[in-house]
């Protein structure tokens, strides 16, 4: 559920938020865990809370998430990739030296 549904929403311009833990959406709905939550109805008196919630949400989370997405594991490879990757070009070089020579 949390691999697809931002692209969704970011895609829909729905806003969003990742919350950390079950536990606590659980709670807004006095229920022990909750994995999603929509807000459908939302009363009068309500409303400038969710917007508040919603200017901060988009404010420290979705306009921020493009730039995190980019730098997300910093582009460092672990031992098992760079070795495969070192094979793949070793493998690369010889089919070139091959072609050169043929």
């Amino acid at each position: 559920l949390v691999v697809w549904l931002p692209a969704l929403c970011r895609k829909m311009g729905v806003p969003y938020c990742i919350v950390k833990g079950k536990a606590r959406l659980g709670t807004v709905v006095h229920q022990k865990t909750a994995t999603a939550l929509a807000l459908v109805d939302i009363k009068d008196e309500d409303k400038l809370s969710l917007n508040a919630l919603v200017e901060a949400v988009n404010a420290n989370f979705i306009d921020k998430s493009e730039e995190i997405r980019r730098t997300w594991g910093g582009g460092i490879l672990g031992a098992k990739s760079r070795a495969k990757v070192a094979k793949r070009e070793a493998a690369a070089a010889r089919e070139a030296a091959i072609a050169k020579t043929a």
